[in-house]
């Protein structure tokens, strides 16, 4: 179990890790998830792009419904999200 401020984060062994196919992990980074997705482009991290209606890209961010998300995978393929206004 770790803690950061407020938030608690489980992490556990299971004989299904690595078989999700959705998103594993959301942050919520508000009105920062340009500048986030910038800086971790600048590292190297690819962000993924789907196909879902209502939805467009604006660079690597999917834009719609009043959200801005974006998509990258971990090194082992779990599906990590940023999430933004």
């Amino acid at each position: 179990v770790y803690k950061s401020g407020d938030t608690v984060i489980n992490v556990y062994r299971s004989e299904f890790a690595g078989t999700n196919k959705a998103t594993a992990l959301t942050w919520t980074v508000g009105d920062q998830i340009g500048a986030i997705v910038q800086a971790l482009k600048s590292k190297g991290v690819t962000f993924e792009r789907y196909e879902m209606p209502g939805l467009t890209l604006e660079g690597d961010v999917h834009v719609g419904y009043g959200m801005k998300v974006a998509w990258f995978k971990d090194p082992d393929g779990n599906i990590l999200c940023l999430a933004g206004e």
